[in-house]
């Protein structure tokens, strides 16, 4: 027979470890809900970021772009040179420099070359009024032979956006 002390401690442990059980699975419920909290929050901020970054590329590009009255100018000190003559072969390395007379930066966004044999690099920032850039031509003469016309295109935020220099060059034969 059950004695009423026993049922009342029975029944003791029985609340006890129910109340336990939902206390924790209170506790679990929390914990996810603050993660995911957390995390939504991370999420919201980074979507933020990258939506106040992308407004400022925007509004970085639109000031760099030409208007009617604002525009930058390459004049470019000799956009056709005369390299003379080099053993075929031989490299030789050439140096476009350019200064921007317009009353806004000028920006070479690329520039490329007529083959795989001249090889270009230009001033990455941006070219302020009255300061001066570059434009580089490496020009590799392997399994080249006679006299040789180069283009090299600079795109720019001018008008027209193509701004186009050239060479001239003899590579002589190696006689064997």
């Amino acid at each position: 027979m059950l004695d009423v002390t026993d049922a009342s401690v029975h029944y003791k442990q029985k609340f006890f470890l129910t109340s336990n059980i939902e206390k924790q699975t209170t506790i679990k419920s929390m914990k996810k809900l603050v993660i995911l909290t957390f995390v939504l929050s991370v999420l919201i901020g980074c979507e933020n970021k990258q939506r106040t970054d992308n407004q400022t590329i925007e509004d970085s590009q639109k000031a760099l772009q030409p208007t009617a009255d604002k525009f930058p100018v390459m004049e470019i000190d000799s956009s056709q040179v005369d390299l003379g003559t080099i053993s075929q072969g031989d490299t030789i390395m050439h140096v476009y420099n350019f200064k921007n007379t317009g009353n806004m930066p000028l920006v070479l966004s690329n520039v490329s070359a007529s083959c795989g044999c001249t090889t270009p690099s230009y001033s990455k920032d941006p070219v302020a009024p009255g300061e001066k850039g570059f434009i580089t031509v490496k020009f590799n003469s392997k399994g080249k032979e006679g006299k040789l016309n180069k283009t090299v295109t600079a795109y720019a935020n001018t008008k027209p956006a193509e701004n186009i220099v050239s060479f001239k060059i003899e590579v002589l034969t190696l006689k064997k």
